[in-house]
């Protein structure tokens, strides 16, 4: 939606821990400028706003419902929404199909097919529209950003969005898909492809009514803005467990595998890589090549990241003379020529950075990966002010902080360079790289034929 003027929380209520509470709270927090009407029969007021009966007496009709009551009473509060003319009716409520409520869910369906609105949900965690300032959600306020989420899991949206702000990044928009009724992925990844703020897109699915087109979709996306994918339902339980959330059959993995494949996205294995993925694929140029240097002051984590990345079958040659001659003169140290460049465990995050501002890196490699144990004397905030000094340096950087006190690094690191938390997640996210630029190549020379 481009224009949300007002939204109406069917269900809206003043005691803590419900659920029409949790979002009109959101609503409210989110800053949204637009009419906002609770609607209960029980209470005149909620919150400090009047609260009507119905949506039918409403004084005008709301561009979105959210609709957070009993399942049997779900039908009747849509065919209202449809009868005063709303646009969208977001449907927290659970209690439809994925639990066997199959004939409750088909009504409501039969009900939209004629009626001139969309439907999110059923058992959906509801929708965030960082452009509109409308959270009309019941997970934690996300901090605005570049990245769009498609989930078919509310509660891994707030966790998304909680990785996302630990890496200094937020969200465009938050549509959490439930059991699909009528909004589905492909629906999402049109919207995608089409709102303004959004840049790179994360996407958990667990299963698809329309798989050509999702294909479709997806290739239209992923041309544009980079895709990145999580699968739930992998086995024989998962898959069953797919049911009971949302109601739907499981894709088949190794099918979905295939149709990935197909359109070029990023396949994660996990939440980590997920996220950490989609922000490097966001925030750097895809690279042409597969040449990497490391920098460190460990050995042993260069060792470690370096068997990761060659595992992958990323290439790591060694320096040449004049870069191995600058890098010691830039830091200070000595090193014995090999990549990984290890100036060894007494090496300042100061001497490392001067090393990675040498512009004959990018000569000689695609990429560089700087693989960090920080010293007792090198506390956050001095991390990231010698960070500072990598921004737009001439090699596309990779940051991977490891020891204690990791995660309050990389929040601060994080937003200066893009940062990963695993030298596997760095190695998957080099390949993307390297595989994004070939496809936006295939894709360019695809158009220059047309």
């Amino acid at each position: 939606m481009k224009e949300v003027n007002s939204v109406a929380i069917v269900g809206a209520s003043p005691i803590e821990g419900k659920i029409g509470n949790v979002v009109l709270k959101n609503v409210i927090r989110s800053g949204f400028k637009g009419g906002i009407y609770p609607v209960n029969p029980k209470y005149s007021e909620v919150m400090g706003l009047k609260s009507w009966p119905r949506v039918g007496d409403l004084p005008k009709a709301p561009d979105v419902v959210v609709i957070a009551v009993p399942p049997k009473a779900v039908h009747g509060v849509l065919a209202e929404s449809i009868s005063v003319g709303a646009k969208l009716a977001v449907i927290i409520t659970s209690g439809f199909r994925e639990v066997g409520n199959v004939g409750l869910e088909e009504g409501l369906k039969r009900l939209v097919m004629g009626g001139g609105i969309r439907v999110i949900g059923p058992n959906s965690a509801g929708i965030t529209l960082m452009g509109l300032g409308l959270h009309a959600s019941i997970e934690v306020l996300p901090k605005r950003g570049p990245i769009g989420l498609i989930m078919q899991s509310g509660a891994l949206g707030g966790v998304v969005i909680d990785r996302l702000r630990k890496l200094s990044s937020g969200i465009s928009f938050f549509l959490s898909l439930g059991n699909m009724l009528d909004v589905d992925v492909n629906d999402a990844m049109e919207y995608a492809l089409h709102d303004g703020e959004t840049r790179a897109v994360i996407a958990y699915i667990e299963w698809l009514r329309d798989g050509r087109g999702f294909i479709r979709s997806a290739l239209n996306l992923n041309a544009k803005k980079p895709l990145c994918i999580l699968k739930g339902g992998w086995g024989l339980r998962s898959s069953e467990a797919v049911r009971s959330h949302t109601g739907g059959l499981a894709t088949s993995y190794e099918v979905f595998k295939a149709a990935i494949r197909k359109v070029g996205a990023y396949l994660a294995e996990g939440i980590d890589d997920l996220v950490e993925v989609c922000e490097g694929l966001r925030r750097i140029k895809p690279i042409k090549g597969r040449r990497v240097l490391i920098v460190t002051n460990s050995g042993g984590l260069g060792v470690i990241t370096a068997s990761h990345l060659e595992s992958m079958d990323l290439d790591l040659p060694r320096p040449s003379t004049a870069l191995q001659q600058e890098l010691r003169e830039s830091a200070g140290k000595a090193f014995t020529g090999s990549n990984p460049v290890d100036f060894g465990g007494d090496a300042s995050i100061d001497q490392v950075v001067e090393a990675l501002k040498s512009r004959r890196i990018a000569s000689e490699y695609n990429l560089a990966i700087l693989a960090y144990v920080p010293t007792a004397a090198e506390p956050p905030e001095k991390l990231c002010e010698a960070m500072k000094l990598l921004e737009g340096c001439g090699v596309p950087l990779i940051a991977y902080f490891d020891g204690e006190g990791r995660e309050e690094v990389v929040q601060h690191v994080s937003r200066y360079v893009v940062t990963v938390t695993s030298s596997i997640t760095a190695g998957r996210l080099i390949k993307a790289l390297y595989s994004r630029a070939r496809l936006l190549s295939l894709e360019g020379g695809a158009r220059a034929l047309h």
